[in-house]
């Protein structure tokens, strides 16, 4: 019996699949320790792709080297660098096909099932993600807080709270958020935030503020309006850009990330722009297994690649 895996890797955690060949059929699932070689450090990475892995082969009394393809997506390896660091090291410990890439790319596989298409992440962060039938990828975002992830709930997060304290100085649009605001971050003055934005600046929680923007704009507030209008803005630029780069007979897009998997006023404003803009596009929303599904197709094609 011939064996591939996929692996669907990430900052906090990794799940991984092994399916037969012959029939796709499922024959193990596991669940491992944080494959993101930035926020793990990439020997801690690699130690527990080894684990996960060897987890695996004790469960179905086989050897590593019993593998027949693989592939590997996780956060952190969207770039050619890090991607070829993984593939060398996995190419030592196995002897098979092997597919690295980034998460995004498994993801776009998976939810549209199919080796080609589109994908816009927004959850945290945001990136967009082609991939041609040929294997090539391009994307655009993904480069931090700090210098993009527009449209994202950290991006939503800051510019709600910088935003808010400007209306209050009537140098915005009017905004009844700041009292919200203010008490998602427990403070008791909107002084102080500058030490909490400029000291103790948590992305994690600036982006669990974005909520509040949404719930805003859903009762017309001025300012959640136009906030949420520059993200969907944001959002289109960057699947607009992967289209661009690599043009394809169809525009199928996979919408995934915690602000478009649910129905809210971003989701809206953002489809409003897609069939305008887009109308031809066929749009699918990714779900929980489709990451570690289009892991597996991935390891499959790299079988027949070879």
């Amino acid at each position: 019996m011939q064996i591939g895996f996929g692996i669907d890797g990430g900052g906090t955690r990794s799940r991984l699949r092994v399916f037969d060949l012959a029939d796709n059929r499922t024959l193990y699932t596991g669940e491992g320790g944080p494959t993101n070689p930035h926020s793990a450090g990439a020997e801690a990475a690699k130690q527990n792709i080894r684990q996960l892995l060897q987890a695996a082969c004790d469960a179905l009394a086989t050897q590593l080297t019993g593998f027949a393809c693989g592939c590997l997506g996780s956060a952190g390896l969207g770039r050619a660098r890090e991607q070829a660091d993984f593939h060398t090291w996995l190419t030592g410990l196995l002897d098979c096909p092997l597919h690295v890439c980034t998460d995004g790319e498994i993801l776009l596989v998976g939810s549209l099932n199919s080796l080609s298409g589109y994908c816009l992440i927004a959850g945290t962060g945001s990136f967009a993600l082609g991939r041609g039938e040929n294997g090539q990828v391009v994307r655009a975002g993904g480069l931090g807080h700090m210098l993009g992830d527009e449209g994202s709930a950290s991006w939503i997060g800051w510019q709600a709270m910088r935003r808010a304290l400007a209306s209050g100085e009537h140098r915005d649009m009017e905004t009844s958020m700041l009292p919200d605001l203010l008490a998602h971050y427990q403070l008791k003055e909107k002084e102080d935030s500058i030490a909490l934005f400029h000291q103790r600046f948590d992305k994690a929680q600036v982006a669990a503020s974005a909520p509040i923007v949404l719930k805003a704009a859903q009762s017309s507030d001025p300012l959640a309006r136009d906030m949420v209008d520059q993200a969907a803005q944001a959002l289109f630029k960057l699947i607009h850009s992967v289209i661009t780069q690599l043009p394809q007979d169809e525009a199928r897009i996979s919408l995934a990330g915690g602000l478009l998997e649910r129905d809210n006023a971003l989701r809206k404003s953002l489809f409003a722009l897609l069939r305008t803009h887009l109308p031809r596009a066929q749009t699918a929303t990714a779900a929980p297994e489709d990451s570690v599904k289009g892991a597996c197709l991935l390891a499959r094609a790299a079988l027949e690649k070879k």
